[in-house]
């Protein structure tokens, strides 16, 4: 079910890896490294922003629909939450544009952060519908949606630094274009799904005491995650910053597409077992997710350290040489962090104790800071690197000790184990390669590539790692089912 489930969001996955890459491929080209510096700080605040402001309406939308479904007040719920949502974007972005022209900022910095800002204000429209879909299993729609969305705003953004002066303007302007035209097709489907709903003030109460912790809890875990780059810009420069945060988002970005993909595939399936039919199913689906999600993530960051040098012709020269240095680590910290947010964190949804994950966020985050300021001036970017690594690491620790307090979260302890073993022979066979220095480069990436996922699927097989030939056995029914259709016939 799970392999069928991850299947059905293909088209989403393949979307944010075009966009992914295609930002970091055609990005680190086309700006200097202090443009892509300031795209990247204006990305980041972007983020924080949205996460600090309208989050919390995106988390009540994901965990009260099944609810609202089994009250028979869905029409309500949607009423309520678009109402709060467009009413907090206009007073927000307003709000917030106003206050970046007041900041002493760069005439470059101060543009770029208003149509930045002006976007986020829009999206939260946008990603209530994306929610909703999720939530009801509407995952064709939004299949359909969010990937056409999310490509547009890539095309356009990209179109607009190749033939107008907009430089690292031009994606924001790219992602408010893309909106506009999804959210106008989008939102008369949801209009109709909201008819005859009344706007609810008392579910507001719960729906903000159930997401602003989650909100908290994003805006520490982000700032765990990004709360470097502004450290790195301020020391080192933005130059700096953009070397920083291309290598780290070539490492990163790549296992959180992983785990947002297999995320969006069992958080419903979670959500809507726990609803209606109690803890005890939730607990079955989040114990082979867990597993799952190790199965796929793990080799895939194994595989980002051994491939990173060879991954550098993927950046621009601006920001390749001190890129590719960071990413090795960085991949594993990404590993860690991808578990924590994507794994630990379903377990304070569940259990409805969000505020929690926040408290569990406060050490890493004040470590994080502490490492960065002490660091980076002794080791450049890569004391960066190692204050990420051990704030992780820590944050990852605390967040499981205090799930374990409210929901019986799993612990995939043998998969564990079986699948770093399954790593630990990979990283063997790769390593062990007689690939000549002239191959160094796409060739290279391809070959090792290919060699460690052959011999890492090859000992998963032969071990079961994970239950892993469950999952292979899911997929090629669903591949296979056409098939035998056609032959019926």
């Amino acid at each position: 079910m799970l392999g069928r489930s991850m299947l059905a969001y293909l088209p989403v996955n393949l979307a944010n890896i075009v966009v992914s890459f295609g930002t970091i491929v055609v990005l680190t080209r086309l700006l200097g490294s202090a443009e892509f510096g300031r795209y990247a700080i204006a990305m980041i605040t972007v983020q924080f922003v949205h996460m600090g402001i309208f989050t919390w309406m995106e988390a009540a939308m994901a965990r009260f629909q099944a609810r609202a479904e089994r009250e028979n007040d869905v029409r309500s719920h949607l009423k309520t939450l678009y109402t709060l949502g467009a009413i907090t974007g206009l007073i927000g972005g307003i709000t917030l544009i106003s206050v970046v022209f007041l900041l002493p900022l760069s005439p470059q910095m101060t543009t770029v952060l208003a149509v930045a800002l002006g976007s986020t204000a829009l999206q939260i429209i946008f990603n209530l519908g994306m929610e909703a879909h999720k939530a009801a299993h509407r995952v064709k729609r939004y299949s359909f949606t969010y990937s056409g969305q999310t490509l547009l705003s890539f095309t356009l953004g990209i179109l607009l630094v190749l033939f107008t002066p907009l430089r690292e303007v031009a994606p924001f302007v790219g992602i408010l274009l893309g909106l506009i035209c999804f959210i106008a097709i989008d939102l008369t489907f949801m209009l109709t799904r909201m008819r005859g709903g009344t706007y609810q003030a008392d579910k507001t109460k719960i729906y903000f005491a159930y997401g602003m912790p989650i909100c908290l809890s994003l805006l520490l875990t982000y700032a765990l995650n990004s709360a470097d780059v502004y450290i790195i810009a301020a020391i080192l420069g933005e130059a700096s910053a953009g070397q920083y945060n291309a290598g780290y988002n070539l490492a990163n970005r790549s296992l959180e597409i992983l785990f947002i993909w297999i995320a969006m595939a069992v958080t419903p399936m979670a959500v809507t077992a726990f609803e209606k039919q109690g803890s005890a199913q939730s607990i079955e689906i989040m114990k082979t997710y867990g597993a799952s999600l190790l199965w796929i993530a793990l080799p895939a960051a194994t595989g980002i350290a051994l491939v990173s040098q060879d991954a550098g012709f993927i950046l621009g020269e601006s920001v390749r040489a001190e890129a590719v240095t960071v990413m090795p680590l960085i991949a594993f910290a990404g590993m860690i962090n991808g578990f924590m947010n994507y794994y630990v964190q379903r377990a304070f949804m569940l259990s409805g104790k969000t505020g929690a994950f926040a408290w569990a966020m406060v050490p890493p985050v004040l470590l994080n800071i502490g490492l960065n300021l002490w660091l980076i001036p002794q080791f450049g970017l890569m004391g960066a690197v190692y204050a990420t690594v051990i704030s992780y690491a820590l944050g990852l620790i605390i967040a499981i000790v205090m799930a374990r307090r409210s929901y019986p979260l799993p612990l995939p302890m043998r998969a564990t184990l079986e699948i770093a073993a399954a790593c630990a022979v990979m990283w063997l066979a790769v390593s062990a390669l007689p690939i000549p220095e002239a191959w160094h480069g796409p060739i290279s990436l391809l070959i090792k590539a290919s060699v460690g996922a052959g011999v890492y699927l090859t000992v998963c097989w032969l071990i079961n790692a994970a239950n892993c030939r469950n999952i292979i056995r899911d997929v090629w029914q669903k591949f296979r089912r056409p098939k035998l259709a056609e032959v019926a016939e």
